[in-house]
Order: structure tokens, then sequence, then C-alpha cells
């Protein structure tokens, strides 16, 4: 059997809404599947602007926000991700699906075209 896994990483600015622990309860009841969420945010104030340093940091230390979902049943973990898109659209840089297996990101990128949002 195989186990869909993504770990959609959206940068600050990226969602089109803010993210809320309870949303994702909710998407994680409607479709059947696992979802966690951590947020991390190492920006500071500087000069009356929000800033941070990212050159010297590893991907996992940047601020973020990531939601991980995890099934083991496609068309489950598809419609998720489609529910996911459609509501924050999908995360936009190169390094968004890092920390996923090939199954989950093979599906997570085949469907940003359709239902991305960008």
């Amino acid at each position: 059997m195989i186990k869909y896994f993504v770990k959609l990483r959206f940068y600050p600015g990226d969602p089109l809404e803010e993210i809320k622990e309870k949303d994702l309860k909710s998407f994680e009841k409607d479709y059947g599947v696992n979802i966690s969420y951590e947020r991390i945010e190492n920006r500071e104030m500087r000069d009356g602007l929000l800033m941070e340093r990212t050159l010297d940091k590893r991907i996992e230390d940047v601020s973020q926000e990531i939601i991980t979902l995890s099934s083991d049943k496609e068309d489950n973990f598809s419609n998720c991700i489609i529910a996911l898109y459609k509501k924050y659209r999908c995360p936009r840089t190169p390094y968004s699906l890092m920390g996923s297996n090939d199954a989950g990101q093979k599906i997570a990128k085949r469907l940003m075209d359709a239902h991305g949002g960008w």
C-alpha cells in the first residue's frame, strides 16, 4: 500500500487567507486524511519593517507555515489538496514541497497547475 505524504510550505504572504487549525481539522475530518500544522516565525521588527535574514538559515528555520498531509488513499489525498489549494492557493517556491515523499510530491505538483490559484 502506498502512503502519500506532502509538506506544503507557505512563506509569509503566500496564503490567500490566514491558516487556522480549526479549518485544517475540518479538512481532516471531511477527507479522511491526517493533517498537522506548524508555524515558524523568525521575523523581527527593524526600523519599522518586519524583516528576516534568511541567507544563512536552513529552509526549516525560515519563517513559514507548514501543512503536513498524509493518507493511504490517493483520492482522499488528492481531493484534500485541491480543497487546500482553493482555500489558501498552492505554495509557490521551489522549496515548497521539501520534505514530501515522491508519491505525495507528484500529486501535489500535478494539482498545482489546475488548482493552484496563481
